[in-house]
């Protein structure tokens, strides 16, 4: 799917952004179709989406510690897969990071 289609012939376009050009909003940006050659102006919006995920963690339930994949091993730090914190290691967890080869 392109960004814009061209108000004369309906062309599909893609909206170039080189040196941050074209994101600007409530600024009329000019482009010339690749098509039909016409030139013509657009505006942008930038619209925000949001997801919502469970936390368990957060609500009285216990974080779920995974081991961050990292080179150096040592430089490991565990983080919790439902809300993203993070700390490092125990001594044990650590052991448990050396030795394994993945």
């Amino acid at each position: 799917m392109k960004d814009i289609e061209c108000p004369y012939c309906q062309h599909e376009q893609d909206i170039c952004h080189d040196d941050g050009q074209g994101y600007e909003e409530d600024v009329k940006h000019e482009m010339q179709c690749s098509n039909c050659d016409n030139f013509f102006v657009f505006y942008t919006s930038i619209i925000y989406h949001y997801e919502a995920l469970k936390a368990d963690c957060l609500n009285d339930g216990i974080h779920n510690w995974e081991a961050q994949r990292c080179y150096p091993k040592e430089y490991t730090k565990m983080e919790c897969s439902m809300c993203g914190e993070k700390r490092t290691p125990t001594d044990e967890e650590m052991k448990i990071i050396l030795e394994n080869d993945n």
